[in-house]
């Protein structure tokens, strides 16, 4: 389903892209909470569109290490103040992209032609669970992917992607 993004021309493939090299192309501040089993890496980036402003946390959980595991994607009200962490991104950065088509502001219909069904709906809330085989390194490891996606107004208001990886 959705396994990575593009910000502008850089790519953050889940699970492949470390944390810090997201810090190092867009700036902003990593933030941290809780340890071991709750341990949680953040990257706020914010920006904006013709359908007004957005905000994209990269995130690395305890099981992610350094590297990028999920992402959250939404909207928010024009008077939302975050804290100097979360880097604005200029125009040039501007354009956040999936490989699929979709994006925030995409209707439902859209959503449903591209993604089908979902495995759950709870209101507005569409869940959606992909979970595959694959090898890495000649050893056999299933692959998860969830998608949740919030609707407002019959249109994507927030995305919340993860990949997860075991053997």
């Amino acid at each position: 389903m959705i396994t990575s993004l593009h910000i502008s021309n850089f790519a953050i493939v889940l699970e492949e892209i470390k944390l810090e090299a997201a810090e190092s192309r867009f700036g902003g501040q990593i933030g941290s909470s809780g340890d071991a089993g709750d341990a949680l890496g953040w990257l706020c980036l914010q920006g904006s569109d013709s359908a007004g402003r957005w905000v994209l946390w990269l995130e690395s959980d305890e099981i992610d290490g350094p590297y990028v595991g999920s992402f959250q994607w939404r909207r928010v009200a024009a008077n939302v103040q975050f804290d100097r962490r979360c880097q604005v991104l200029g125009n040039v950065d501007n354009e956040v992209a999936l490989p699929i088509k979709l994006r925030l502001g995409s209707s439902e219909s859209q959503v449903l032609q591209i993604l089908g069904k979902p495995t759950f709906r709870k209101g507005n809330t569409l869940f959606y669970e992909h979970e595959h085989n694959r090898t890495i390194r000649n050893e056999p490891w299933t692959s998860t992917n969830t998608v949740i996606i919030v609707l407002r107004h019959g249109v994507i208001w927030a995305l919340d992607v993860d990949q997860s990886t075991r053997s």
